[in-house]
């Protein structure tokens, strides 16, 4: 199982770390640990998490306030959309999956 990420959802998680990073002194290594650590559950078990609606769905990371929404692309891969907070508007991220 692979994951492959649109280029925004990427930007998503550079965002988070530089926030984490501006907070406190090695938070940002805390939240990539735990980023990481969903990731591996994704690969391991894509289909065991959550939908999230348009054929997606969210793993939400533990500890910290974000989920990876992510969807089949076929062959085994899978295509991360977003890497979004929860106080985000919900469904922020469908205008990347709507081409």
């Amino acid at each position: 199982m692979r994951l492959v990420y649109l280029p925004e959802a990427r930007e998503d998680v550079l965002e988070a770390v530089r926030y984490y990073h501006s907070c406190e002194t090695g938070l940002a290594a805390e939240f990539y640990q735990e980023f990481e650590r969903a990731e591996r559950d994704i690969k391991d078990w894509p289909e065991f998490w959550g939908r999230a609606g348009g054929g997606c769905r969210r793993r939400l990371i533990d500890r910290f306030p974000y989920g990876i929404i992510y969807r089949p692309l076929g062959d085994d891969t899978w295509q991360v959309v977003a890497v979004n907070h929860q106080s985000e508007e919900p469904g922020r991220w469908r205008n990347r999956i709507e081409t």
